[in-house]
């Protein structure tokens, strides 16, 4: 395989399957094996009840609108990979143009309205997701340097060692993840114990991945563990206090007795 055709098969297949999963992520905004979705939907009635627009259907309005257009970019992508697998240079190089065209209209779209809801975070990322897009295009038309040098691999020391290197270090990630997910993946669905910091306060330390489901379990097996106790408030901590657990989630309950 040459070198330029694995670049710009590179980039075809990375913006296929970028879009493609965007457009996943709609279809299943939740979490499951293997998979752990984005509620887009809670986002945009965030975004737009923050302009005042409480009705719902607004956001659903426009959530379609957005799933619509990533679908198209997902289409269009998806045709210039297949003409690039058919070796069709023409078509390839046509499709990837339109694809790119409607991918920065769309992350234009996107910055827009990070200005209006004031999302500043999104912004940059909305902006350097543009500049990326037309470094694809410069690279994909204008990255001919001249040459077109078959790809070849020879065994070499540096290329052994590189590969050893690389297995024992995939290997112990590997390793560690395993270990990871043996010790936290199985507490995911289970209620959260509750340790009591000072006389009616409760703190519950949620493990990783825990969704809305285990905070539901978590809270009616406290209750139902201390009928005494009426629940008065439910404070979440402040990111200060969950530096340290990046992906943990410290909630308190303030309690009084009946």
């Amino acid at each position: 395989m040459r070198e330029q055709s694995v670049i710009r098969g590179s980039i075809l297949m990375f913006w296929t399957f970028f879009w493609g999963l965007s457009v996943f992520d709609k279809i299943i905004p939740d979490v499951h094996f293997l998979w752990v979705g984005k509620d887009f939907f809670a986002l945009f009635v965030k975004f737009f009840g923050s302009l005042g627009v409480k009705d719902s259907l607004v956001a659903t309005l426009a959530l379609a609108g957005v799933s619509s257009l990533e679908a198209v970019n997902f289409t269009l992508y998806l045709v210039a990979f297949y003409n690039f697998i058919k070796k069709e240079k023409a078509a390839s190089e046509k499709w990837f143009f339109r694809a790119i065209l409607s991918s920065i209209t769309l992350f234009a779209l996107f910055s827009i309205a990070d200005q209006v809801f004031g999302d500043r975070f999104q912004l940059l990322e909305h902006g350097l997701f543009w500049f990326v897009l037309v470094a694809s295009w410069l690279v994909f038309k204008h990255g001919d340097s001249g040459s077109d040098a078959p790809i070849v691999l020879k065994k070499s020391t540096p290329l052994t060692v590189a590969l050893l290197v690389g297995g024992v270090l995939t290997l112990g990630a590997s390793a560690s993840i395993l270990q990871f997910s043996s010790q936290t993946a199985a507490a995911i669905d289970l209620p959260v114990q509750g340790e009591e910091v000072v006389p009616g306060l409760y703190k519950f330390d949620f493990p990783f991945l825990a969704d809305k489901r285990v905070w539901e379990k978590t809270i009616n097996t406290f209750k139902a563990e201390h009928p005494e106790l009426k629940v008065n408030y439910i404070y979440t901590g402040p990111d200060e206090l969950n530096s340290k657990k990046k992906t943990h989630v410290l909630v308190y309950v303030f309690t009084e007795s009946w």
